[in-house]
């Protein structure tokens, strides 16, 4: 009987452990934030056309005009040729941050025109010569979809 209850005891021990080691898997839809040593602090870009699935739910989000809605973003004053950090942090909304081998692509519109920027494996890329304003056209594609984000760019 005593070995009974220690066993009870211990296969009981042993599912608590078990629940509080679980982690979360949500991989809801990140969000994208800007570093440069010219920009006080960090600035988040404004999400644009999504297309997510998760565990918490679905996320379709349309903006019929990007170029409209990036230019109606705060201006974010930068210069040519500086090198600019991209990270990707945690939504706090839905949670999840593990995102495995994401493709991301960088591209400045103005207009008809896009110019398409190459990002380093440290998720910095470069400003270029061209001055005036554009919208920065970020694009994150995983396994769990697409989410789009821009930023109002002024190149001086």
């Amino acid at each position: 009987m005593k070995g009974f209850f220690r066993l009870f005891i211990g296969m009981f021990l042993i599912s608590i452990l078990t629940g509080c080691i679980g982690e979360d898997y949500d991989v809801g839809v990140p969000t994208a934030h800007l570093y440069s040593e010219d920009l006080a602090t960090s600035v988040q870009l404004a999400e644009g056309n999504v297309s997510w699935s998760s565990s918490s739910g679905d996320v379709d989000q349309k903006i019929d005009d990007i170029q409209e809605f990036g230019l109606s973003q705060e201006k974010m004053k930068v210069t040519a040729n500086e090198k600019i950090s991209l990270d990707f942090q945690e939504n706090v909304r839905n949670s999840g941050d593990i995102w495995t081998d994401p493709k991301i692509t960088v591209a400045l519109l103005k207009d008809e025109q896009r110019i398409e920027l190459e990002l380093h494996e440290n998720r910095e890329f470069q400003i270029p010569n061209n001055k005036g304003g554009y919208v920065l056209e970020v694009v994150f594609t995983s396994s769990r979809g697409t989410a789009q984000y821009v930023g109002n760019i002024l190149i001086q």
